[in-house]
């Protein structure tokens, strides 16, 4: 064992010719995604830690939080050794990147424990997720009422393990061929179920879609209670960082499209305008936080309250489950010691008044007569005195304000930003000229097919190339970095290009614009994407087409000053002209592009389509 041990920290300490970083510096989560170089996977070094990896799987196929495994001490090693049989963990990013991590290893070394490893992995995951879709903190659930076995968006959980799911079933980069196609399409039956379960668990606001909490219950699918400071509620940060994921799924049903859209309008709706968080030291000299005017800006809460019927029927549930768990909670004050319930805290501090106010609860051992407490004042006011003769806290106190996020500015963004540039993509998919087909950062694939960097390969079969050297680069809200340059949109075999869509910003301080597509020239003032203005941006669109003649294996085009980031949409019949389709069970008919319409023969009858309504 020492021997071991005095190996693994020798190679650890070696500084290879591979990648000059020191290993030490960086945080496990660093390592795991792919910090260190691709060579580096292949590594001595990479191998030794990669066996510890294995050493410390957990029996029921993950791994635990937030243990750097690249860096043990031979204390901690074995203990997570002697603590195998304990469950896994998926939070924290948690079994995900270790996974991340052997697939880097095994794609650089081929040897198979590795991979055995990572499907071990794999298999946890499908056997943990819920009936319903969706994972929990643990594995296996401890099924005694806890907040930790609820569908959890916390941390991203639920989101970290639907990325890994996609990445194995796209078979690309680390994952290339690390699964059959057997089991890519269970990864994608998996993530599928869970977008279902997301669709699920959106939050009915008397009739109205809102967004998500931290987590909900997987049987009525209500948000839920986390940790005695995380009350049920629309959680602004989860919500900001759920949403941005649900935009980069291809091809969104009408129904996830209708989520998103309901999602942002509630939370554009329950925005506190003017303000933001500032950090400072207060005159105890202790780091705290603020809420400041600023013009531009606004915040949400971390928990905000739900209103009227349906706020009801959640912090009705919430007590009743307070009330049956039956917990109590003894506080000493001036040597006596008073007994709370959970169940009196909780309720005799809601206001219901007070929905869709950011709501706050202190979660510190020393006042446990505060656990589940609704506090509705993020600066400090005064105690009041309850009924059992004790002050009780009506504010957050700086402690908690420094070290925990309840205020923040998450879905600024999302809303500006992001959201508006999604809406654009999906209504540039859906103009009714052919099936569409996006090129963009969230199609882009880092597959490498020996033709070096200058061609940019997506996963719909479409490539750019340039003769340039131009390298990819991703810009804002999933868009690709295109400078002066000339570029071919490289067309597959039996498509035609029939329309071409570039939406997106100029990147500079200097108009941009489409110089030439297919041939064609255009000045400076056709096809322009504006210069930023104080460092601000404006997204357009501009459209091509190519119905009277439709382009087949290349379509040109270059741009004209500096740089523009860019969606570009191609929109494609079949080379043919003519492909089968079936519209109703047992029915089968063509479809085919006629003077720019699509048209469906069915039987001795043509329909025109426009979208997607025939």
């Amino acid at each position: 064992m020492k021997h071991y041990l005095l190996t693994v920290i020798a190679l650890l300490g070696l500084c290879t010719g591979v990648n000059a970083t020191d290993i030490t510096t960086l945080s496990w989560a660093d390592v795991c995604n792919g910090k260190m170089g691709a060579e580096w996977y292949g590594t001595d070094e990479a191998k030794a830690i990669a066996d510890i990896v294995l050493d410390v799987q957990k029996t029921t196929g993950g791994w635990m939080k937030n243990d750097q495994l690249h860096k043990l001490t031979p204390d901690q090693l074995a203990n997570l050794k002697a603590s195998r049989d304990e469950h896994s963990c998926l939070d924290n990013a948690a079994t995900t990147q270790e996974m991340r991590f052997l697939a880097k290893v095994w794609q650089a070394t081929k040897i198979e424990k590795y991979r055995t490893a990572f499907t071990k992995g794999l298999d946890m995951i499908f056997t943990s997720e819920k009936s319903c879709g969706g994972w929990s903190q643990y594995w296996p659930l401890s099924g005694n009422g806890s907040y930790q076995d609820y569908i959890t968006f916390n941390d991203d959980l639920v989101t970290n393990v639907m990325k890994l799911l996609r990445d194995i079933n796209n078979n690309k980069g680390d994952f290339t061929n690390i699964a059959d196609e057997t089991i890519r399409t269970k990864c994608m039956t998996s993530f599928n179920k869970a977008i279902d379960v997301i669709l699920k668990c959106q939050i009915d606001d008397n009739g109205v879609k809102a967004a998500w909490c931290a987590q909900h219950d997987p049987v009525d699918f209500l948000p839920a209670e986390g940790r005695p400071h995380e009350l049920p509620s629309v959680s602004g940060y989860e919500s900001a960082n759920l949403i941005s994921f649900l935009m980069t799924v291809e091809k969104p049903s009408t129904e996830l499209q209708e989520a998103i859209t309901a999602a942002v309008t509630w939370l554009d709706n329950h925005k506190i305008e003017g303000k933001a968080i500032e950090d400072f030291t207060n005159a105890k000299g202790e780091q705290d936080r603020r809420i400041i005017d600023k013009s531009g800006s606004a915040i949400w809460g971390r928990f905000i309250q739900i209103g009227g019927e349906s706020g009801k029927k959640i912090y009705d549930k919430f007590f009743k489950k307070l009330e049956e768990r039956g917990k109590k909670r003894t506080y000493n004050y001036n040597g006596v010691d008073y007994t709370y319930t959970e169940n009196e805290i909780a309720t005799s501090s809601y206001k219901a008044e007070n929905a869709y106010k950011p709501i706050f609860s202190i979660y510190k051992n020393e006042y446990p007569h505060l656990f589940y407490r609704f506090l509705y004042n993020y600066a400090d006011t005064d105690p009041v005195i309850d009924s059992k003769g004790v002050p009780v806290a009506t504010s957050l106190m700086a402690t908690n304000r420094a070290s925990y996020q309840y205020l923040g500015s998450w879905c600024q963004k999302l809303i500006s930003e992001e959201y508006p540039a999604w809406k654009k993509r999906i209504d540039a998919t859906q103009g009714g000229e052919g099936e569409a087909f996006e090129l963009s950062a969230v199609t882009y694939s880092e597959e490498s097919t020996g033709d070096g960097l200058n061609t940019y390969h997506f996963n719909n079969g479409f490539t750019v190339s340039n003769a340039k050297g131009k390298v990819y680069g991703a810009g804002k809200n999933n868009t690709i970095k295109y400078s002066a340059n000339a570029y071919d949109i490289n067309i597959p075999e039996g498509k035609k290009v029939v329309k071409v869509t570039f939406t997106g910003y100029d990147n500079y301080d200097a108009d941009a614009y489409i110089k030439n597509v297919n041939g064609v020239n255009y000045s400076s003032t056709d096809y322009v994407f504006p210069a930023k203005v104080d460092d601000t941006y404006t997204t357009v669109s501009h459209s091509i087409s190519f119905t009277e003649a439709p382009v087949e294996k290349k379509l040109s085009f270059s741009i004209g000053n500096k740089q523009c980031c860019l969606i570009i949409y191609v929109y494609c019949s079949s080379a043919t002209g003519i492909e089968q389709i079936t519209i109703t069970p047992n029915k089968t008919s063509r479809k085919y592009v006629k003077n720019g319409k699509i048209i469906i023969e069915k039987g001795n009858k043509k329909y025109a389509i426009n979208g997607r309504q025939i």
